[in-house]
């Protein structure tokens, strides 16, 4: 996905999506400037003062096939992530791992689902089968939001962090 797709909140904002670029770093930094002590605990399992140069970069630069992400753009700030949904495929297989970070004031409107749907399509059409995520037992909304997707899962706890597997074989979710 290249060029820009509108996606409707539930509240009826539209806000353009689009697969990232590498000269999206320096915006996924202010993402993460700009997001809540709690919503980064959540997302990399501890605290984080800024998003390195060499983590942005990385984040960014994907392949389109085993790495791959999706950005949703601030609609009255085009130039500005306010979310992005990514997976990783592991080596030679057809699992991958999903990660996903949205603003603040953009949670709870129904992006992250949006956003998440999408990147399943992508996933699936690029050979991936399943989807896993490390999730912490206190982030309710992301485990809420992995369940939403109807499709068959599977997950087991470990020091507090549940472990979802997503099974991207279903129709389910489409």
């Amino acid at each position: 996905m290249n060029g820009l797709m509108p996606l409707a909140l539930r509240d009826g904002t539209c806000v353009p999506v689009r697969g990232i670029r590498t000269e999206d770093a320096p915006a996924l930094q202010r993402l993460v400037g700009r997001s809540s002590e709690r919503s980064i605990q959540l997302r990399f399992f501890g605290p984080l003062k800024a998003l390195s140069d060499e983590s942005a970069r990385h984040f960014a630069d994907v392949d389109g096939e085993d790495r791959f992400a999706l950005v949703a753009l601030d609609p009255e700030d085009p130039g500005e992530i306010v979310a992005v949904v990514r997976y990783e495929r592991e080596g030679e297989t057809g699992a991958a791992e999903y990660a996903a970070l949205v603003e603040d004031r953009f949670q709870d409107r129904g992006l992250g689902i949006g956003l998440t749907r999408h990147l399943i399509e992508a996933a699936r059409e690029n050979g991936i089968e399943c989807l896993h995520a490390m999730v912490m037992s206190e982030n309710t909304g992301m485990l809420r939001l992995l369940r939403s997707l109807d499709l068959p899962e599977r997950k087991h706890w470990e020091d507090g962090t549940e472990h979802v597997e997503v099974d991207l074989r279903s129709a389910r979710a489409s």
